[in-house]
């Protein structure tokens, strides 16, 4: 099923793309770009594609998630399992995959500027 978000793109929606994202936005984005997970297996998923050196609490991730639904970078669906019980599930929209793309991007900027710099201070102190 393709991911869809329930929102409508307006000029709000336009805006989130202009700014960075947070940490905690930015793992989600990534988390979801590898499967639609629900929200324990984000939580796993940061905790594991960071080394265990960033951990998402229930706060943090549910607030991050409300914003980026609310935005049509995730989307929701429910999925019933075999139990017969659903369980929520996210996923990155297209929308939240071009943002993600678009922060990847400028952190590499970012990184490239460091670099950069960095090599003139270790010149300098040669």
């Amino acid at each position: 099923m393709p991911c869809i978000s329930k929102c409508d793109i307006s000029n709000n929606d336009m805006e989130v793309k202009d700014r960075p994202l947070s940490s905690a936005a930015l793992h989600i984005l990534l988390a979801l770009a590898e499967s639609n997970l629900h929200g324990y297996g984000i939580m796993q998923s940061v905790k594991r594609q960071s080394g265990g050196n960033y951990r998402l609490g229930p706060g943090t991730l549910y607030a991050n998630l409300d914003r980026l639904l609310a935005s049509g970078l995730v989307g929701e669906n429910e999925r019933r399992l075999k139990s017969g019980d659903t369980r929520r599930e996210y996923c990155l929209t297209p929308s939240g995959e071009q943002v993600l793309r678009l922060e990847v991007r400028r952190l590499r900027q970012v990184v490239d500027t460091a670099r950069t710099r960095l090599g003139k201070l270790d010149e300098r102190g040669a």
